[in-house]
């Protein structure tokens, strides 16, 4: 192989540093197992190995063997997946290279450039380097663009021709021109800079494209990422490629605006003959659902439409056979391909980069390769220039489609008819995206199926509310969506292969929007869609009359996309993923998913008051709902009884589970236990196992699939080898249910088969006043992550003119300097304290008896803390604490010769100065 050029083409090419490395590695080894790549022997051709190492889902499932020269470890279809990309660079490769070069190279290769740049890296500056040699030129209009940084065009190739001896230079022209025929891209910088000062014109609070607010995330990207997600669950799912294609190809034309296919050509699909419409439909779903190189699946899908043409569907010219084939991978792959549309791709390859692109009147890999290259190029300068951390190539589009717009009219300069739709405020977008769906029965007060008389009516209501009930439907709100449900079990009939055992099935039977909230707890108004018609969904339910879904894990997004958008179930992809919680025994379960789940085992551990116990509120929140750390529901100061309320209700519907250990608790109690059961005749009993909490989370972990989270408070209480038993070592994370090293044990009571699912979090907290971590139990400090909370007295302000934090870290440090710092007072006794009132009651109630245990009522140190001790003198101008002397007895000797002892007392009123050092 030309390992040196290869490498340098690739470069070149912009491609990443990682992908380079894969190629060459893959390339490297095959050119060593098929012979040199540059000269294979007669009647052999890099397409001809290519096709020999084809290997399909059929192959894989049928296990035959490979067909390659050299062994293969790991996903053998992904390996030669791989190899077969490798193999399409490097004919990519030699195409560009055996193309005829333009006269104006100058006897330059690819790798004295990349030379030239290196000296111009090394130089320091782009200044020191244009200094360094006599006839660089200054930086003009042209500038090379190269892994994300910009060159100047004309000292380049100068520096690169006088190196070789050259002693006539070229013009800024000429330079831009061998840059060009040496395939390299060189941008016009000041078209350039008018571009992206439209763009931030009219995207005025655009910061970078990782922000998920303001006018380029509603406008260009969240759609965006809407439909990839909707693409690749099609792409995804079992449906055929020819109802497939038809799915992707309406979501991509129809019911939107900015799509990048056209619905004209949509019509004349169904207009078109039977079988070129299946031939056309399955064509866009091997876009979507190849695992071959895309731009290979591009070239082979774009002939593929170019001959639908010939056949009889006259709309697929030129411009739409590159959309479709373009648009559709991208979507699937946004990093390696974008949504496409010929007028704006020629339009920024003529103002950019001087180049006319597609330039031939039917498909050309390498025209798909130049454009793809200038893309990659612009994401580069994105991310490394500017600091605009792009997502993926879509940024790219969607600058290329904002700077370049010529309808861009309304007076704020965005779309009007998109714009009008958008919520408003920063407020309002994160409130539609926490939005819950609404799943609600309809068996109204417990009679008969009500849905039909909701669906006529307009409503839902609901006959007696419980309390938790009440609550929930008052959070209802206008414009939120609400489907009838109806849950129950099944073990025949099934649309898939269960090996006999029953599984959960909800049925949909209609769906609308919520137009109005009662305000009486009981009802709510709503817009039900008419013509609906039921549905069955398997697997992930809820038998509650009342079941809150956020968009939060991929189970619930595919529900909510099932009842509301009209996708259709696979149920091969929940089958897979259910055994990773365990939901098939390991000895029945299909392959693992490669994505594997994260099981928490964690213990917050520190002093009285540090926050512990909010943390774990806080910790299972973000664990159920899917929240990243810095969420603000779990941050902000404000939300606490918004993040309360959310534990409450995640509580309430099973997610969340607490328990309390203590001294006397035991095995029996936490995982199974023998308790009597009346006999039938009421005389006597027998014993039966009755699960205790982790089994009945780990059990309810199973069947749902949603996050579960096991709050186990003053964890370091209870003797850990004994409440755990065997089960201590089905809690590691890699011992869970679906993971590689899952496992399932015999329970010695009920002799069930039992494993801890990875979708069950452990979370403990541990008082270091009542145990150090060090004295621990040395299983649990093996399987538990530990993080410590310390008090913060930053956290406190001044009240009454009472500094708490300042007073807060002079307590602790005298309760560090006495005892230790594990017995420090937390911030949290504090935290509420809005007036004097508040932190003299703290004090009295919690602080001075918390001291007094601590001391072991050593009530000398305790007023040497609070900054009442005054050596052998006694007590003087007393902050919180009086004593006084007292008597000896009769017969003691008398006061002169008794040892001193005092009577001790909290005074009625506390002063704060001595304590604070004043």
């Amino acid at each position: 192989m030309r390992e040196a050029e290869f490498k340098a083409w690739l470069e070149a090419e912009g491609y990443s540093t990682a992908t380079i490395n894969t190629q060459m590695a893959d390339v490297r080894r095959l050119d060593r197992a098929y012979g040199n790549l540059n000269d294979l022997p007669d009647g052999q051709t890099l397409a001809s190995i290519r096709a020999s190492l084809a290997y399909s889902k059929a192959d894989q499932r049928a296990g035959r063997p490979s067909p390659c020269k050299f062994a293969i470890d790991g996903d053998l279809y992904d390996n030669l997946a791989h190899y077969r990309a490798a193999l399409n660079f490097y004919q990519r490769f030699l195409d560009a290279r055996s193309a005829p070069r333009a006269a104006s190279t100058y006897d330059l290769t690819p790798q004295d450039v990349l030379d030239a740049i290196d000296r111009c890296n090394s130089a320091g500056s782009m200044e020191a380097f244009v200094a360094s040699r006599e006839g660089l030129g200054d930086p003009a209009k042209f500038w090379l663009l190269h892994r994300g940084r910009r060159y100047p065009s004309n000292a380049i190739v100068r520096d690169a021709l006088s190196r070789n001896g050259a002693s006539a230079l070229p013009d800024e022209a000429q330079c831009k021109a061998t840059l060009d025929a040496l395939g390299f891209v060189v941008i016009d910088w000041p078209a350039f800079e008018s571009l992206r000062k439209t763009f931030l014109t009219r995207m005025a609070d655009f910061e970078d494209f990782h922000r998920q607010d303001g006018k380029y995330w509603t406008i260009e990207r969240r759609d965006k990422n809407q439909l990839i997600e909707k693409v690749r669950t099609i792409a995804e799912s079992s449906a055929d490629d020819r109802s497939a294609g038809e799915q992707i190809y309406r979501l991509l034309s129809v019911g939107g605006q900015g799509l990048p296919l056209s619905w004209r050509t949509l019509d004349e699909v169904q207009k078109a003959d039977t079988d070129l419409r299946d031939r056309f439909y399955t064509v866009v779903a091997t876009l979507a659902r190849s695992d071959d190189d895309p731009l290979a699946t591009i070239a082979t899908c774009a002939k593929a439409l170019e001959q639908l043409k010939i056949d009889g569907i006259d709309g697929l010219r030129r411009g739409e056979v590159l959309a479709i084939a373009v648009s559709v991978v991208g979507t699937v792959h946004p990093e390696t391909a974008t949504w496409f549309k010929i007028s704006r791709i020629e339009a920024m390859g003529q103002r950019l980069f001087g180049r006319k692109l597609f330039a031939h009147p039917q498909f050309q890999p390498t025209d798909l390769d130049e454009y793809l290259q200038l893309t990659r190029a612009l994401f580069g300068l994105f991310a490394t220039e500017f600091d605009w951390n792009p997502v993926d190539l879509f940024d790219v589009q969607g600058f290329v489609w904002v700077a370049l717009d010529d309808k861009w009219t309304d007076g704020d300069d965005a779309p009007a008819q998109e714009s009008a739709t958008l919520p408003s405020t920063h407020e309002e977008r994160e409130a539609l995206q926490r939005s819950p769906y609404w799943f609600v029965g309809a068996s109204y007060g417990g009679r008969d199926d009500q849905a039909e008389r909701f669906l006529a009516e307009g409503i839902w209501d609901i006959g007696s509310p419980s309390d938790r009930q009440r609550e929930q439907i008052l959070r209802m709100q206008p414009g939120e969506r609400i489907a009838i449900k109806a849950t129950y079990v099944r073990r025949n009939g099934l649309p898939f292969e269960n090996r006999g055992r029953t599984v959960s099935v909800m049925q949909i039977k209609g769906i609308g929007t919520i137009t109005a909230n009662a305000g009486d707890g009981k009802s709510v108004s709503v817009a039900w869609e008419s013509g609906y018609n039921p549905r069955e969904w398997y697997h992930y339910t809820y038998q509650p009359t009342i079941w809150q879904v956020y968009p939060n894990n991929e189970m619930a997004k595919r529900l909510i996309r099932f009842a509301f958008d009209g996708e259709t179930q696979d149920y091969s992809w929940f089958l897979q993923n259910l055994s990773h919680w365990g939901g098939l025994p390991t000895e029945e379960a299909p392959a693992p998913d490669p994505v594997k789940r994260s099981p928490l085992n964690l213990i917050l551990y520190g002093p009285p008051g540090t926050g512990k116990t909010y943390r774990t509120m806080a910790e299972a929140v973000r664990l159920c709902h899917g929240l990243a750390d810095g969420d603000p529901l779990l941050t902000d100061p404000a939300r606490r009884q918004e993040m309360r309320k959310a534990y409450e209700e995640l509580r309430g519907q099973g997610q969340i589970g607490f328990v309390t250990f203590h001294q006397n608790y035991a095995y029996e109690d936490f995982v199974e236990g023998l308790r009597p059961k009346p006999l039938a005749d009421g005389v006597g009993f027998t014993l039966v196992a009755e699960p205790g909490i982790l089994r009945r989370m780990a059990e309810a972990a199973e069947a749902s699939a949603e996050e579960h989270v096991l709050v186990i408070d003053e964890i370091n209480r209870a003797n850990i080898s004994k409440v755990f038993g065997e089960l201590i070592t089905l809690i590691e994370p890699d011992k869970r249910l679906g993971m590689d090293e899952g496992m399932r044990l015999i329970l010695p009571y009920s002799g069930a088969r039992f494993g801890v699912p990875a979708n069950l979090h452990i979370i403990g907290t541990m008082n270091t006043a009542d145990r150090s971590i060090a004295l621990l139990d040395t299983a649990l400090r093996r399987r538990f992550e530990f993080r410590e909370l310390m008090p913060d007295a930053s956290l406190l302000g001044t009240v009454d003119g009472i500094d708490l934090a300042a007073m807060l870290a002079t307590i602790n440090e005298r309760i560090e300097y006495l005892f230790d710092r594990e017995h420090q007072i937390g911030h949290a006794y504090f935290i509420g304290c809005r007036n004097r009132a508040d932190v003299d009651a703290v004090m009295r109630h919690k602080v001075i008896p918390l001291l007094a245990e601590y001391f072991y009522e050593d009530w000398a140190k305790v007023a040497t803390v609070l900054g009442d001790g005054n050596g052998d003198e006694g007590l003087r101008d007393v902050g919180f604490i009086d004593r006084q002397p007292l008597r000896a007895p009769d017969g003691m000797g008398g006061n002169e010769d008794a040892a001193p002892r005092y009577r001790w007392s909290v005074r009625e009123r506390f002063n704060y100065d001595r304590l604070m050092g004043k």
